[in-house]
């Protein structure tokens, strides 16, 4: 039997980019792992905090690991013909038992967002993780373009793209918050700096006959400032919301008029195109990787100014609304990211590193 090991840690906090990510590719894995044993002679494990043995069902096994242990992870006497990291910030570097490892990369946002002393740190870091990698793969064309200018790659690798969860069906039968206007702008997102939220609070300012809802973590220091920017806005026209569940974010994807994004680095962007499968259109910058996201459908701030922005949502949104067919254009062009898909491709490209 090949055994493959595979770290998922982060499905302790599922509503993050990471959480998501390593639980929906868990989840496929389990229900394909009667299939993977049978067919091909694998046999699948999970990292995971303790708590969470059983998480991806029966089929599969797991390796129950305390957050202090997890630095030393490399060490333990564990074998494995295919070790696979699927996100670059773990805290494993790599498994010393393993014959194979893949690393899966999904942005380098640490180049941008860090200075001096954390920034070696965080580069030597990474640099370590690549040392370990004999694989790599990468969530979009741009996560790959941009660690290659910044690093010196030569590893196999490929593109897989993130799935996208449909969360049309969770909208049903839930009731809508309390206190939100019936029409609205929506952003969802971490609130960190680079989220360049702040723009969107100053752009309402030329958006008096719109309503602006912002979801996150209101708690970070960024959170806070926001807070204190929204309190001296003239037009009260912003609502703040936080801890909503995935099918009350599904309500708001729902009723939403647009979403706005208008960060400054991501590796994949997942707001955008769940609100796209929702039929909503998006207002996005041109930036990073969303450009390769978001597609033709998509609506970009070519100047991130709140009242050049501000005039952009209200051409595109009277273009929208005149339209019949661009709600169903931008289910089509969401509809490219499907984890089912994605994870036939980590299969794939499992077999291909086994040579199966």
């Amino acid at each position: 039997m090949k055994k493959i090991v595979i770290d998922s840690y982060p499905i302790s906090v599922p509503y993050v980019g990471l959480g998501e990510f390593c639980r929906q590719v868990g989840e496929r894995l389990g229900k394909l792992a009667p299939e993977l044993r049978s067919r091909y002679g694998i046999e699948l494990y999970f990292v995971v905090p303790p708590k969470f043995k059983g998480y991806f069902g029966n089929e599969v096994h797991y390796i129950g690991m305390h957050p202090s242990l997890r630095r030393l992870f490399f060490l333990f006497p564990i074998s494995a013909d295919l070790f696979h990291i699927p996100y670059q910030c773990s805290r494993i570097k790599g498994l010393y038992c393993a014959k194979k490892q893949l690393l899966t990369i999904h942005d380098i946002n640490f180049v941008y967002e860090k200075e001096g002393k954390y920034l070696k740190r965080a580069i030597n870091k990474f640099r370590k993780k690549i040392k370990w990698a004999d694989y790599v793969n990468y969530i979009s064309q741009f996560a790959c373009e941009d660690t290659e200018r910044y690093f010196h790659m030569h590893h196999p690798k490929k593109i897989i793209y993130n799935g996208v969860a449909d969360l049309s069906s969770l909208s049903q039968n839930i009731s809508f918050p309390a206190n939100i206007p019936d029409d609205f702008l929506f952003h969802i997102s971490s609130l960190q700096p680079k989220k360049n939220v702040h723009l969107l609070v100053e752009m309402m300012e030329y958006l008096p006959e719109q309503n602006l809802l912002i979801v996150g973590n209101w708690g970070s220091d960024y959170g806070k400032m926001l807070q204190q920017q929204i309190k001296e806005c003239r037009n009260h026209n912003i609502y703040m919301l936080s801890n909503i569940t995935e099918a009350e974010k599904a309500v708001l994807y729902a009723n939403c008029r647009a979403f706005l994004f208008p960060s400054l680095c991501e590796g994949f962007g997942l707001p955008p195109i769940e609100a796209m499968k929702f039929g909503k259109p998006v207002f996005l910058s041109t930036l990073t990787s969303l450009p390769e996201i978001g597609g033709k459908e998509a609506f970009y701030w070519e100047e991130l100014s709140p009242k050049s922005m501000a005039e952009v949502v209200r051409k595109q949104l009277a273009f929208f609304d005149k339209s019949t067919h661009y709600a169903e254009r931008l289910k089509q062009s969401a509809a490219r990211f499907d984890w089912n898909r994605c994870v036939d491709q980590y299969i794939k490209y499992y077999l291909e590193i086994l040579e199966l």
